[in-house]
């Protein structure tokens, strides 16, 4: 059966990004898209670079295999829980716009230089951590106002998340729950109109201007 790693390897291949044929052992880079499975990921025993973009996954546990694994992106998905990732050597972490609470065992990766950890509904204990781990690090968190409502939605399952591109407030889906493509569609909002969301006033499919004959589409 083929799986959503064999796709990715697949795609990549076509692209040109990697050899043609080649074994899963000797990949080093690797684009992960729109997928529900990371079955057969630890197979990428050299892999040092891995972008996991708009994906269902729910277990991100194979990832602690990746012992080679230095730069990580998890963008726009269904990742909540980050325990895996206590014993890599990562050096940049992107996790942006996600389901993450606890994100204590990223955190204390010693080897980070770089961590991004906005548009998650973070728990106080983990942004007072990435703040006392931070040292030199770059470190990306977001502001109090944005935290907050990010936990807001996250309490009320929504599925929704926020953050901030310069003055502007945006959200987004987390996960295929929603759209086929959480990492495209962002929308411009402003706190109230997550606030009536998180209370249950606004759906996360009429927020994000979904057909709702077949629930699905794009941002509004």
């Amino acid at each position: 059966m083929t799986t959503d790693i064999d796709r990715a390897l697949a795609k990549m291949s076509a692209l040109g990004i990697i050899e043609p044929e080649a074994r899963p052992q000797a990949v080093r880079d690797l684009e992960v898209a729109q997928a529900r499975s990371l079955e057969g990921i630890e197979q990428c025993t050299s892999l040092e670079s891995l972008r996991i973009l708009g994906c269902s996954i729910a277990d991100y546990s194979p990832l602690a295999r990746l012992g080679a694994l230095r730069l990580l992106t998890v963008e726009n998905c269904d990742l909540a829980d980050t325990a895996w990732a206590a014993g890599l050597q990562l050096k940049v972490a992107v996790l942006r716009r996600n389901r993450v609470r606890d994100g204590r065992p990223v955190v204390t990766i010693s080897t980070l230089h770089v961590l991004d950890l906005s548009g998650n509904p973070l728990d106080h204990q983990s942004r007072e951590a990435a703040v006392a781990h931070a040292g030199s690090r770059l470190l990306t968190l977001d502001d109090e106002e944005t935290a907050e409502l990010n936990v807001l939605l996250a309490d009320a399952r929504t599925g929704i998340v926020s953050y901030r591109s310069g003055d502007s407030l945006w959200a987004c889906a987390t996960g295929l729950d929603l759209v086929p493509h959480p990492e495209a569609g962002h929308v411009l909002t402003s706190p109230e109109e997550l606030r009536d969301m998180a209370r249950g006033n606004i759906s996360p499919g009429e927020f994000l201007g979904l057909d709702a004959s077949n629930n699905m589409g794009g941002g509004r």
